[in-house]
């Protein structure tokens, strides 16, 4: 079987290497952060989840999804991925950690900034659930 990636898989492997590519350069600041645990978290979230955007590329032509439900797919699981990076970040820099209590252990932030790590990061957890069923139910229909 010969996989043709088009032009939907095309923008996720792009979005997925330019993710990988912001873990990477993330990974050499981890000791700036205040939270260093959480900045580690962050990294190995944009590393890993760039790949997962980078293999969704190399797959979307299988995939099955057609019109505004592919469109809508590709756009959440970008979205997703980036925003639990982002909400990672933005708890390793602010310190904030009611919703990452694990990597937050010992450090606590605004109400502000733990609001907008709450917020940013069950965003991106819905929409990434969402994403995934669409995909697998893309999948499934194509078997």
């Amino acid at each position: 079987m010969s996989i043709l990636i088009s032009h939907n898989g095309l923008e996720l492997i792009f979005s997925g290497a330019m993710l990988f590519l912001i873990g990477m350069l993330q990974g050499v600041a981890i000791p700036k952060f205040k939270n260093s645990r959480m900045a580690l978290s962050a990294h190995l979230t944009a590393a890993q989840s760039g790949m997962a955007l980078m293999i969704f590329g190399v797959i979307w032509s299988v995939i099955g999804l057609v019109g505004l439900t592919a469109e809508l797919t590709k756009i959440a699981l970008i979205l997703s991925l980036y925003l639990i990076w982002f909400g990672i970040t933005v708890s390793a820099i602010t310190g904030a950690s009611k919703a990452l209590p694990i990597a937050g252990e010992g450090y606590a932030g605004s109400d502000v900034s733990e609001a907008l790590v709450s917020v940013l990061t069950a965003i991106g957890g819905l929409l990434l659930i969402v994403s995934c069923i669409a995909i697998l139910m893309g999948l499934a229909h194509s078997l």
